[in-house]
């Protein structure tokens, strides 16, 4: 597993995306790069607040598996010439974290991990669970952010 970092995004101005019909279902499927997005696009998908993690009052929080539909699903970047419908990442407080994960397994720990920690840390989120994935730098970059409470 690489070496994963909770971060704080401060984010100026909304991150717009247009809505695809028929996102990817399941884990293996979301991890998998569609072949259309290429270097300079983005995906994200958005999870309702409990689709994709569930808290165990005695373990914590836990992925949960098989994961639930996104909310949302779409492309920003280069893709924003395509017809959807609209959907932004405010502006505002974000915990964040990138990685790079090499296979679905990776990929899910990693998810896993960012949930853990910010419960480990006492990081007060609310809102969605977002999901954003960019073709950067010839790679695949994953970014896992929440949206923190006001005053946290």
């Amino acid at each position: 597993m690489p070496q994963l970092n909770l971060l704080t995004l401060r984010l100026h101005a909304p991150l717009p995306f247009l809505g695809l019909e028929n996102p990817p279902i399941g884990a293996s499927a979301l991890f998998a790069a569609p072949e259309d997005l290429v270097e300079g696009m983005e995906e994200l998908f958005v999870f309702a607040e409990g689709g994709l993690i569930h808290f165990d009052p005695d373990d914590g929080p836990r992925l949960a598996l098989p994961l639930a539909l996104p909310a949302f699903h779409g492309h920003g970047g280069r893709a924003m010439k395509s017809q959807g419908s609209p959907w932004a990442i405010p502006p505002g407080s974000y915990l964040f974290m990138q990685f790079r994960p090499r296979d679905e397994e990776e990929f899910l720990e990693g998810l896993e991990w960012f949930a853990r920690e910010a419960w480990w840390e006492g990081e007060r989120m609310q809102g969605p669970w977002l999901i954003r994935r960019l073709r950067e730098d010839g790679g695949l970059a994953t970014q896992v952010l929440r949206s923190l409470e006001p005053g946290a």
